[in-house]
């Protein structure tokens, strides 16, 4: 891995450390280069591992909780207003990213949590999703055995 220099970036960075970031760092970058909102870039990013059922730490085909639910988390900020969202332990729907952008733009809260922030995302007009793949189903009735 090399490292450039802070002082020789021209433009935007997107930085992750998994993976999976890769494909998200490129549509954010496309996604910004191409005249969105710095917003929609990181938006756009994120929903890249929430919808890969093959990433188990976020999204679809996330881990389970212990009772089998997939819960999630997401922040957004935008620096320029200083202004953030975000959701935890939400249950049911596929882009707890776009979520957090809705309760930064739509709220005066910062934070939703658990039923809370389902019923806000249904209300907005997402729709409730199982978030449990069959295979992520098989591995935690294993482990509950």
């Amino acid at each position: 891995m090399s490292a450039t220099p802070p002082d020789a970036v021209d433009g935007p960075v997107f930085i992750s450390t998994w993976p999976f970031g890769k494909a998200a760092n490129e549509l954010a970058l496309n996604t910004l280069t191409g005249g969105g909102d710095i917003l929609d870039a990181v938006e756009q990013g994120i929903r890249v591992p929430e919808a890969d059922p093959d990433n188990y730490s976020v999204g679809l085909g996330g881990t389970p909780k212990a009772r089998g639910v997939v819960q999630l988390d997401a922040c957004i900020m935008d620096g320029r207003n200083h202004a953030a969202g975000s959701v935890a332990a939400l249950s049911d729907i596929a882009h707890p990213i776009t979520v957090a952008r809705m309760v930064m733009e739509r709220t005066k809260h910062v934070m939703l949590a658990g039923e809370g922030a389902r019923d806000f995302a249904l209300s907005q007009g997402l729709e409730a999703v199982d978030m449990l793949t069959v295979e992520r189903r098989n591995k935690w009735e294993e482990w509950k055995r």
